[in-house]
């Protein structure tokens, strides 16, 4: 993956080459071609469902199920693989397994698989739509991997009787010792309901927890999380913290990102509220958490590379926060990624914002799309926040104008009338539309629209952001979500604590059962503390620079 290659000028910045720090698997790679049984070069693919492994030595492996149709449903008949050291800088590794590779099912049912490392060797295990789960073997985390059980299934779809005929699918796989050093290796899997059984010490047959001799349902549990207002749709993935289990998930649809906790890895599980909301250009999502340097981080997919969407996915990085009890706090999905560069654009001292819009949980809403405005509500201040890439049309000082929290979302030329649209056509005229040359002016820059040459973003008489023959200059100042952000009570205050940019203003918003704004700024070191005292006692979200968490609040007493 490219970093972004800006450089700084006057007040703001000229992008001169650049790619967005997420998705990490939008660059080149492979898709089979089952006439010549080899693999075919491509400039860009698609790929979802991530699943991650930290190897011996530090590396890190995503796994993830290629995307290769016509955007109208499910063509996947590769798995891929990427590899890094720093989570920035991935590296495609090929494609270490294949749906055909297995006999039955479909030849294009790579669905969500999860790889671990057991007694030297990595275990594959896949899921082929309705079809059943299986586990395939390799020596190495690369592949080529080859079916474990010579055509047998691990889980048989008549074992369980769910809702749905396909919810025998996205394994996830956790390996632990209990207290008395006895190893456990659970398989977890399910759609509208969620199933755990127990793996022997070979990775590839069930225990007969039952004890009857056989093998079948009776050896399956059904896990249960309470409390869940959505429902749990699918996606299940493990995860233990501090003694806790938690279960990480999608629920309701479109799908969010959910997270239920338990003090045992068969539940019940305590629903604990969203990680991430609805995307805004996938009507599904998958999570993968990953412990990796002293920090926790999640993986997800969306539809925000060009032409993208539900069936045409990219996967994402971000870093998962917790607050002091072990909850976990909601993010939104970003273009930034680990390393990518969020700037505010302004206009006569104000911010260019998009206006607020919620990602619809009704695929009939979609494409979605949003205006363009100066100033906006400080609970949402990441709809203030742009990334600019290089142009969709490229050219010298062509830029695109990405939203940070729509990802994939681009000011664009609509029709004469500035927009925020979602990047999903691919063609030249949508291209041009979304690229604007960006030119430097004294202190700031002014930025003409590709598509009407001669028109540029501005603003007329009554305040509203327009193309005009007449140019206006925009500050580009450089900016950037906090890694993480905490609140917590103290001395009967409520303190909020975040580590960011240095030197950056920041509005810190309370909503409860009052609400409470006020405005903060990080220090030289990016640390930011700022104390409040809400006058009536409840649970309250707070909003500060894109992130969100939520802290019970007793009273001045407390």
């Amino acid at each position: 993956m490219k970093k972004a290659m800006c450089s700084l000028l006057a007040a703001g910045l000229l992008c001169t080459a650049a790619s967005a720090a997420n998705p990490v698997t939008s660059g080149p790679g492979e898709v089979y071609d089952p006439n010549t049984g080899g693999n075919i070069a491509v400039d860009s693919v698609y790929c979802g469902d991530p699943a991650v492994l930290l190897d011996d030595g530090g590396t890190v492996y995503l796994y993830a199920g290629e995307d290769t149709g016509d955007g109208g449903y499910y063509n996947m008949p590769n798995y891929l693989c990427y590899s890094s050291t720093d989570l920035i800088n991935w590296k495609y590794e090929g494609i270490p397994l294949r749906a055909a590779d297995f006999g039955w099912g479909s030849p294009n049912d790579a669905w969500a698989a999860q790889v671990v490392k057991h007694g030297g060797k990595y275990y594959f295990y896949n899921s082929k739509n309705a079809t059943g789960i299986s586990v395939a073997v390799s020596d190495s985390p690369t592949g080529p991997f080859t079916d474990a059980r010579n055509g047998g299934k691990l889980i048989e779809p008549g074992w369980t009787k769910g809702n749905v005929s396909w919810d025998d699918i996205d394994p996830t796989v956790w390996v632990e010792n209990d207290g008395n050093g006895v190893e456990h290796r659970y398989l977890c899997w399910g759609n509208g309901n969620v199933y755990m059984a127990e793996l022997e010490p070979d990775m590839i047959n069930l225990t007969d927890r039952s004890g009857d001799g056989k093998i079948d349902g009776g050896d399956i549990d059904e896990v249960f999380i309470e409390n869940i207002p959505t429902g749990y749709t699918e996606a299940p993935w493990i995860y233990r913290r501090g003694g806790l289990y938690y279960l990480f998930f999608a629920s309701g649809w479109r799908e969010d990102l959910s997270y239920a906790t338990s003090d045992s890895i068969y539940g019940p599980y305590d629903y604990g509220g969203l990680v991430m909301g609805a995307g805004a250009s996938s009507n599904t999502n998958h999570p993968a958490v990953l412990d990796f340097n002293g920090e926790t981080y999640i993986f997800y997919h969306t539809g925000a590379q060009e032409m993208g969407g539900g069936y045409l996915r990219s996967v994402c990085i971000d870093r998962l926060i917790f607050d002091e009890k072990g909850g976990v706090a909601q993010i939104e999905e970003s273009s930034l990624g680990l390393d990518g560069q969020a700037v505010k654009l302004t206009l006569g001292g104000r911010q260019l914002w998009h206006s607020h819009f919620d990602n619809s949980h009704a695929d009939a809403d979609y494409p979605m799309a949003g205006t363009l405005k100066l100033d906006g509500d400080p609970r949402y201040e990441t709809d203030g926040l742009w990334q600019l890439v290089p142009g969709k049309i490229p050219g010298e000082n062509h830029v695109s104008i990405q939203s940070v929290n729509k990802m994939g979302y681009y000011i664009t030329d609509f029709r004469g009338f500035p927009r925020l649209t979602h990047d999903g056509e691919g063609t030249e005229e949508s291209r041009t539309a979304r690229t604007f040359i960006q030119i430097p002016d004294g202190e700031g820059f002014i930025f003409g629209s590709l598509a009407s040459p001669g028109k540029y973003l501005s603003l007329d008489s009554h305040g509203n952001i327009v193309l005009s023959e007449e140019p206006a200059v925009f500050g580009v100042e450089t900016a950037k979500i906090p890694a993480n952000i905490s609140a917590a009570v103290t001395d009967g205050k409520i303190t909020v604590t975040a580590q960011g940019t240095p030197n950056i203003r920041a509005v810190i918003t309370a909503v409860g059962p009052a609400t409470h704004a006020g405005i903060g700024a990080t220090d030289e070191n990016g640390s930011l503390t700022y104390t409040f005292t809400p006058p009536v006692p409840g649970e309250y979200t707070v909003y500060c620079l894109g992130r969100t968490v939520k802290v019970d609040f007793g009273g001045e007493g407390q």
